[in-house]
């Protein structure tokens, strides 16, 4: 879509943000209340993209399914849901800190971790057993008391004592009745929600009046906003009520007086403190109580309502609590509620936009004439609308930003946004063997840099629990593990299933549970932080004693295997099917990613030189890239052809749990393409490695362009790294029309059920077909679809942190732009660039170096702006 940056655009809608009523044909000239001070403050804080609703969710009915329908918001602590009904209005409510699970009375928590130990002598015995190809092709047999799957379970996995689950909030409900609004007598309903500004509204009409409610959250205020409004004065009359979901047990108290309503008690399962107000600002008519829990407001011309949410939960081991959350929830509706709603408006409009308008994204798409449902179901007819491309592409940052801001938790499996029990939803929790990870695949390149801040912050509060993971489970131990400094310990593991109370032990079946290579692959979003930003102090005190402290853990854990004559991870599972396994190739290429990464970090700071001589060593004994007899790249050792394997003079046997999951693949050979990692996000098969990128190209063509959601994301991402653009572009295609086993209709990704990580992959491998630089330079345009053939992208974000735009036409590229945030030499490729000049801001030609036809390289200050033309 074509959009136009000018510093004043739709001022009527701004003013209708903003406060200022914008009457409907024939109402009275008493509803219009345009003052001179709203209509500048519109003026300053009108969006800066024209409002022709290009990047407009809408819909002509109110939330029937909510994983399908509902059109979720956040500030990263709290979520919304508004539901949208005329007659009586559900604004579901979520807090991400809200968790069932770790410490609580009686519980003796230690993050599910065993409470003894395996020895290194039981390690070293089973994983001989695992080597020994005299019987079985894979060591042991799976099953059976003394498999392998017995062995791995019941040797090195925790008890899951204290893992728990997301847990559900509960509702706000305003009840129309006494309004005599129904959903079946209003008329000209529209709900939307608009990704420029993060400010959803539901408009109707009834008995000749306009009503119109606008929903937004805050992350500076810390509030969720919610504003009712009717072009004729007195008109609404309705009573709000707040309900706690199944887990909680609260009271709900309310203050007429005072204008608020207090929800407050704990969970459950271990006492949490939990509270969530709200308070009411009218203008015109009277609040009353008559029951003490709920607010009748009766003949307003206006209401506001602010609600913030808290839990008395603290990221610090090993209790998890803090201060009891009443004092600052309340500081935070008082102060809501004395700034008005046209402050809180604008300060959220300056925050959020800040950070969205940062990225334009154009790939010829047009505004979309029908609602939003009708456009999805279009598409996944056949009716290929770019503008759903761009909508999709857009909404993945939108949820970055809504979902995780500094000072709280990551996104988790569903972001924040639940209704229900989280047992639909794999307990809603870390997913660390590729799904929360992938929740932060766009957060670099789309130059939403601060959004990953609570990934890193999380990443390294799991040190310390999982030390004593990776003593009790692995066999190494650092000493006082609880106080060592981060950077001088042993290593800690991360396993599958992680929740906020530090719970990293292998827990559950052998398949999914063993995930030795998580925290080493959570690191490269780490990593990455520091790559994108040049942020040395960064890399210095937080990056880097991470990834130290990693190595560590490996120089002590690879185990040499006499069969396969290399370095390996032992025991190892390939995520979530196959064998348990000696040297899976997900394992690795993780560890191979990781000794690359300590490399890298001690050569720029200059330190530990004798350190990454051994890691260098350890390293080129990895073998990270096998090929098989089909030109595959092999998921296990012995694997010969998909899904068959081979050892010693043993016959070739089917591999045991190949494609595990059945129905949960949807249809794919399987939903993980876990030997594809060093492909991406890692950095281990390139184009410069021809042969393993021969063998990855025949490895996805395997795995097909079926899939859940997430997994098409997966797969969209490393198809892009191929260079196979249109190849890619049909794994974009089968997403955004997967429908359940894609994006649903409010644009949610769908396993099923709902999941979130899948947004976050589709934006993060839609980025990656235009921009890449995981290779030590820049490549642009590197998997331009010919359905994109002409467009426009600014704001992407390479390695050495620079900003990158680009337009093209007829598939070529016509300008491209770089400006320099830290200065240094920047190194691009692309067809014919050595043919291009390179200009600054000025105008003047910068001399740059060629490298071939295709790739140039030149220097560039801190600040400073580049065009790359062939004119």
């Amino acid at each position: 879509m074509r959009h136009s940056l000018v510093p004043v655009a739709a001022l009527g809608a701004a003013a209708l943000l903003l406060g200022a009523t914008v009457p409907a044909a024939g109402s009275p000239a008493s509803a219009v209340a345009r003052t001179t001070d709203i209509e500048a403050e519109a003026m300053r804080t009108a969006p800066t993209r024209d409002a022709d609703d290009s990047l407009r969710l809408w819909y002509e009915k109110p939330v029937a399914n909510w994983e399908n329908d509902a059109l979720v918001q956040g500030n990263g602590t709290t979520g919304l849901m508004a539901f949208g009904n005329p007659g009586k209005e559900r604004l579901h409510v979520n807090e991400k800190t809200l968790w069932r699970g770790g410490p609580a009375p009686g519980r003796d928590y230690i993050g599910g971790n065993r409470k003894v130990g395996v020895t290194p002598q039981q390690l070293e015995t089973y994983r001989r057993a695992l080597d020994d190809k005299s019987r079985y092709v894979f060591g042991l047999p799976a099953t059976g008391p003394t498999g392998a799957n017995a062995q791995l379970t019941g040797l090195m996995f925790g008890d899951g004592v204290g893992m728990g689950q997301y847990q559900d909030f509960g509702d706000i409900s305003l009840d129309f009745a006494a309004s005599g609004i129904t959903d079946a007598t209003a008329t000209g309903y529209t709900r939307d929600l608009d990704l420029n500004t993060a400010v959803s509204t539901v408009r109707f009409q009834h008995n000749g009046i306009r009503y119109t409610r606008e929903y937004f959250v805050s992350y500076p205020d810390q509030v969720a906003v919610v504003r009712l409004s009717a072009d004729n004065p007195g008109a609404l009359s309705f009573t709000t009520s707040t309900s706690a979901a199944a887990g909680l047990t609260t009271t709900a108290t309310a203050d007429a007086k005072a204008k608020r309503i207090t929800l407050a008690g704990t969970v459950d399962d271990n006492q949490l403190q939990a509270e969530m107000q709200l308070r009411l600002d009218n203008r015109g008519g009277k609040v009353t109580s008559t029951d003490g829990r709920s607010l009748t407001v009766t003949g307003a011309h206006e209401v506001t309502l602010a609600y913030s949410t808290g839990t008395n939960y603290a990221n610090r081991y090993p209790a998890y609590r803090g201060e009891n959350p009443h004092a600052k929830v309340t500081a935070r509706v008082d102060a809501a509620t004395k700034l008005g709603y046209r402050k809180l408006l604008a300060r959220h409009l300056t925050d959020y936009r800040e950070l969205f308008d940062r990225v334009r994204f154009d790939v010829g798409g047009s505004k979309p004439t029908i609602p939003t449902d009708e456009l999805m179901r279009a598409y996944r007819a056949g009716k290929y609308d770019l503008a759903v491309d761009e909508l999709a592409y857009q909404f993945g940052r939108y949820l970055s930003i809504a979902g995780s801001r500094k000072g709280d938790l990551p996104t988790n499996l569903v972001g924040m946004w639940m209704i229900g029990d989280a047992g639909r939803f794999w307990g809603a929790d870390y997913h660390f063997n590729v799904n929360v990870q992938m929740n932060y695949w766009p957060a670099m390149t789309t130059n939403l840099a601060e959004t990953q801040v609570p990934f890193n912050e999380y990443v390294t509060s799991l040190v310390v629990p999982g030390r004593l993971t990776a003593e009790r489970s692995a066999a190494v131990k650092t000493e006082n593990f609880a106080s060592t400094p981060v950077g001088s310990g042993d290593g800690f593991l991360i396993n599958t299933q992680v929740n906020p109370f530090g719970h990293t032990a292998p827990i559950g079946s052998q398949e999914y549970g063993w995930n030795i290579g998580g925290s080493s692959w959570a690191l490269q979003n780490v990593y990455d932080y520091y790559e994108f930003t040049g942020d040395r102090t960064f890399l210095k005190e937080t990056a880097y004693p991470l990834l130290k402290e990693m190595a560590a853990f490996w120089n002590r854990y690879l185990w040499w295997s006499d069969y396969q004559q290399r370095l390996t991870v032992a025991p190892g599972v390939s995520a979530e099917h196959g064998p348990t396994a000696v040297g899976t190739t997900y394992d690795q290429q993780l560890v191979w990613e990781l000794y690359r990464m300590a490399i890298e970090a001690s050569e720029t700071l200059g330190v530990d030189a004798d350190l990454r001589a051994t890691w260098r060593e350890k390293q080129a004994q990895l073998d990270p890239v096998i090929i098989g007899e089909q030109g595959q790249v092999k998921e296990w050792y012995e694997e010969t052809t998909l899904g068959r394997a081979q050892a010693g003079d043993l016959p070739e046997e089917p591999i045991w749990n190949f494609g595990a999951g059945g129905s949960a693949n949807q249809g794919s050979v399987h939903r993980h393409t876990s030997q594809l990692v060093g492909l991406f996000p890692g950095t281990l098969i390139t184009r410069d490695t021809k042969e393993w990128m021969d063998a990855a190209i025949v490895s996805l063509k395997q795995r097909s362009l079926y899939g859940t959601g997430w997994s098409k994301a997966m797969k969209i991402n490393m198809y892009a790294r191929t260079g196979l653009a249109d190849d890619t572009y049909s794994m974009v295609r089968a997403m955004l029309a997967g429908n359940t086993n894609g994006l649903l209709d409010n644009l949610l990704d769908s396993h099923p059920p709902f999941q979130i990580d899948g947004n976050f992959g589709l934006t993060a491998g839609m980025t990656e077909m235009l921009l890449q630089s995981q290779a030590g330079y820049t490549q642009f345009l590197p998997a331009l679809p010919s359905a994109w053939k002409d467009g426009s992208v600014d704001g992407l974000v390479a390695r050495g942190n620079f900003v990158v735009g680009m337009d093209w036409a007829g598939g070529k590229a016509t300008e491209l732009r770089v400006t320099s945030r830290a200065g240094g030499t920047f190194v691009g490729s692309y067809a014919g660039l050595s043919r291009a000049t390179v200009r600054d801001a000025s105008g003047a030609v910068v001399a740059a170096s060629k490298d071939g036809a295709d790739r140039i390289s030149f220097p560039t200050t801190k600040g400073g702006s580049y065009t790359i033309t062939w004119r």
